[in-house]
């Protein structure tokens, strides 16, 4: 694992660096950390959510399974740095984690606004860093990785720009950014509201808006291409029908054996820039 120093969360003149499954101040060794705390949640994600999505969806979501291949294909092709840190802004569900973890000579750091389910994932990950911070009052000076992820993030996040500026902040020179958000800005619904997305994006202006941030498009795609337009019926359908359920009903749409092959089936041609679909997903590289 590279050495890295961390700012402490305290103090400023201080440092930090992650020794023998702890956070160690590096003038005063006596003082260890599990997870390192820099700000709260602002913007009203909580671990019920994440634990509301984890029993509807589960983990095992044909479209998740794709992104997650996809990332760590992108992070192999596309990742160039010597010394390869992966940052993972929202890795509360800890669906990544060991897909990053088995690839060789790569530094994992899990970040979320979640303290508990960061807190529950450095107990399972004793020997990988952890830290807790909200993106937009991101508490780093220097750059922390050469790779960061966002998989269905920036969604939640209401100063989008902001974020990203951020996350460019966070990056080496010629570093990559992985972002995964929901497709179609005309869809947005109350499974969306209900999930606290504060939008859902186009990919052209999401392509502005990272370019905006100081980046430049290594590749760009859609996923659940082949289903869209069956996607854009049930969408339009939520809209006219309001239902407590919501969340089941779109999961039990997506997990039915059906979308699972037809996912399958696209995973197969996944070399190719699809136009549309249910989620844009762009790999973009640090100017």
């Amino acid at each position: 694992m590279k050495k890295i120093e961390f700012p402490h969360p305290k103090n400023k003149n201080e440092s930090l660096v992650f020794i023998n499954q702890n956070f160690q101040n590096t003038k005063n060794f006596e003082e260890k950390y599990k997870v390192l705390e820099y700000s709260q949640n602002l913007e009203g994600w909580t671990e019920d959510h994440t634990l509301m999505v984890e029993h509807h969806i589960g983990n095992q979501h044909p479209i998740d399974i794709t992104s997650k291949e996809m990332c760590i294909d992108f992070l192999e092709k596309y990742d160039s740095s010597k010394e390869k840190v992966v940052l993972e802004i929202g890795c509360s569900s800890g669906n990544l984690i060991n897909k990053i973890k088995d690839l060789k000579n790569y530094t994992y750091i899990g970040s979320d606004v979640i303290k508990n389910s960061v807190e529950k994932l450095s107990k399972i990950y004793s020997d990988t860093p952890f830290l807790v911070f909200d993106l937009v009052k991101n508490p780093f000076n220097e750059s922390l990785c050469s790779s960061l992820i966002m998989l269905n993030v920036l969604e939640h996040i209401k100063n989008d720009d902001k974020a990203l500026l951020e996350a460019n902040k966070l990056l080496e020179k010629n570093g990559l950014l992985i972002l995964e958000v929901p497709s179609g800005k005309f869809l947005f619904d109350q499974y969306d509201k209900k999930l606290l997305h504060f939008r859902r994006y186009n990919m052209n202006d999401l392509i502005k808006k990272i370019t905006n941030a100081g980046f430049k498009i290594e590749k760009k795609t859609h996923l659940g291409f082949i289903i869209f337009p069956l996607f854009i019926i049930i969408k339009l359908f939520n809209k006219l029908i309001r239902t407590d359920n919501i969340l089941t009903k779109q999961a039990n749409f997506s997990n039915n054996i059906f979308v699972k092959t037809l996912f399958k089936i696209e995973k197969s041609i996944g070399n190719l820039s699809l136009p549309f679909g249910i989620r844009c997903f762009v790999c973009a590289r640090k100017k």
